[in-house]
Protein backbone atom coordinates (compact mmCIF):
# COMPACT_ATOMS: atom_id res chain seq x y z
CA UNK A 1 0.00 0.00 0.00
CA UNK A 2 2.43 2.66 1.30
CA UNK A 3 4.62 2.16 -2.12
CA UNK A 4 1.37 2.28 -4.09
CA UNK A 5 0.68 6.09 -2.21
CA UNK A 6 4.21 6.57 -3.12
CA UNK A 7 4.38 5.94 -6.81
CA UNK A 8 0.91 7.68 -7.19
CA UNK A 9 2.15 11.40 -5.38
CA UNK A 10 5.59 10.44 -7.32
CA UNK A 11 3.40 10.56 -10.88
CA UNK A 12 1.16 13.00 -9.69
CA UNK A 13 4.14 15.46 -8.91
CA UNK A 14 5.92 15.11 -12.40
CA UNK A 15 2.02 15.77 -14.12
CA UNK A 16 1.52 18.91 -11.90
CA UNK A 17 4.75 20.39 -12.43
CA UNK A 18 4.03 20.22 -15.63
CA UNK A 19 0.72 22.04 -15.26
CA UNK A 20 2.74 24.14 -13.22
CA UNK A 21 3.43 27.22 -15.38
CA UNK A 22 -0.23 27.09 -16.45
CA UNK A 23 -1.73 27.14 -12.85
CA UNK A 24 -0.09 29.58 -12.14
CA UNK A 25 -1.41 32.04 -14.32
CA UNK A 26 -4.67 30.94 -13.89
CA UNK A 27 -4.96 29.67 -10.35
CA UNK A 28 -1.67 31.02 -8.09
CA UNK A 29 -2.70 30.20 -4.27
CA UNK A 30 -5.23 27.21 -5.16
CA UNK A 31 -4.47 23.82 -4.33
CA UNK A 32 -4.89 21.08 -7.28
CA UNK A 33 -6.40 18.02 -6.52
CA UNK A 34 -4.82 15.36 -8.85
CA UNK A 35 -5.12 11.36 -9.42
CA UNK A 36 -3.25 9.24 -11.98
CA UNK A 37 -1.54 12.40 -13.63
CA UNK A 38 -4.88 14.62 -14.05
CA UNK A 39 -6.27 17.36 -12.58
CA UNK A 40 -9.32 16.93 -11.17
CA UNK A 41 -10.46 20.13 -9.39
CA UNK A 42 -9.30 23.31 -7.93
CA UNK A 43 -9.86 24.48 -4.12
CA UNK A 44 -9.52 27.27 -2.12
CA UNK A 45 -8.16 24.95 1.20
CA UNK A 46 -6.13 21.83 1.54
CA UNK A 47 -8.94 20.42 3.18
CA UNK A 48 -11.38 20.75 0.43
CA UNK A 49 -9.37 19.09 -1.63
CA UNK A 50 -8.35 16.77 0.11
CA UNK A 51 -12.19 15.79 1.17
CA UNK A 52 -12.86 15.34 -2.15
CA UNK A 53 -10.22 13.31 -3.02
CA UNK A 54 -11.22 10.89 -0.30
CA UNK A 55 -14.74 10.72 -1.16
CA UNK A 56 -14.13 10.07 -5.20
CA UNK A 57 -10.65 8.11 -4.71
CA UNK A 58 -10.52 6.62 -1.53
CA UNK A 59 -7.35 7.14 0.62
CA UNK A 60 -3.91 7.27 -1.00
CA UNK A 61 -5.25 7.03 -4.05
CA UNK A 62 -4.78 10.97 -4.94
CA UNK A 63 -2.38 13.97 -3.76
CA UNK A 64 -3.25 17.58 -3.15
CA UNK A 65 -0.67 20.41 -4.69
CA UNK A 66 -1.01 24.14 -3.77
CA UNK A 67 -0.12 25.96 -7.08
CA UNK A 68 2.97 28.18 -5.83
CA UNK A 69 6.02 29.40 -8.05
CA UNK A 70 8.11 26.40 -5.76
CA UNK A 71 6.57 23.35 -5.93
CA UNK A 72 7.58 20.95 -3.38
CA UNK A 73 7.37 16.83 -3.98
CA UNK A 74 6.53 16.23 -0.07
CA UNK A 75 5.54 12.65 -0.56
CA UNK A 76 2.80 11.21 1.43
CA UNK A 77 2.01 14.49 3.13
CA UNK A 78 1.77 16.16 -0.20
CA UNK A 79 -1.60 15.27 0.55
CA UNK A 80 -2.04 13.94 3.96
CA UNK A 81 -0.18 16.29 6.00
CA UNK A 82 -1.50 19.60 4.08
CA UNK A 83 -4.78 18.75 5.01
CA UNK A 84 -4.97 20.69 8.47
CA UNK A 85 -4.31 23.52 7.35
CA UNK A 86 -7.20 25.35 5.87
Amino acid sequence: MIQHIDTEVDTNFSAFNSMLPDLLQKAPGKYALLHRKELVGLFDTSVGAFIEGAKRFGEGAFSVQEVTQQADNLGFYSYAGGAGQA
